[in-house]
């Protein structure tokens, strides 16, 4: 019983680590169902002026993430996904519906770039 309860005390300490960066704690999510894309991440505020940077090029448009933001962005003349942020904070939604698939691989790998500056050190 001893055993059980030391365990579980490490197993406990570790997960409430696990997601622990220098700055503080990261949270990244992704949702792809058959009609939807969505992504959120939660992050430190100091990687802001990096992310900013990386959507400023990746987009070709300046975004003001420091700023509360809810914009609609336009991938392509077709396809669009909504774009939520403010410092700390992101959300990434694709309506896969009456988009093509080169839009929603576009949107995957702008996620993917947001997902290793997060976690880079």
């Amino acid at each position: 019983m001893k055993i059980l309860l030391y365990i579980t005390s490490i197993l406990l300490a570790s997960f409430s680590f696990g997601c622990n960066t220098k700055g503080g704690n990261l949270s990244l999510k992704f949702v792809d169902s058959n009609t939807a894309f969505k992504f959120t991440a939660k992050f430190d505020e100091a990687k802001t002026r990096q992310l900013n940077e990386y959507l400023d090029s990746a987009l070709n448009n300046k975004l003001p993430l420091e700023q509360n933001i809810d914009l609609l962005v336009n991938l392509n003349g077709e396809d669009k996904f909504n774009l939520k942020a403010n410092s700390g904070w992101l959300e990434i939604n694709f309506d896969k519906r009456n988009t093509s698939m080169a839009g929603y691989m576009k949107v995957k790998k702008l996620t993917e770039g947001i997902q290793e500056i997060m976690t880079r050190k």
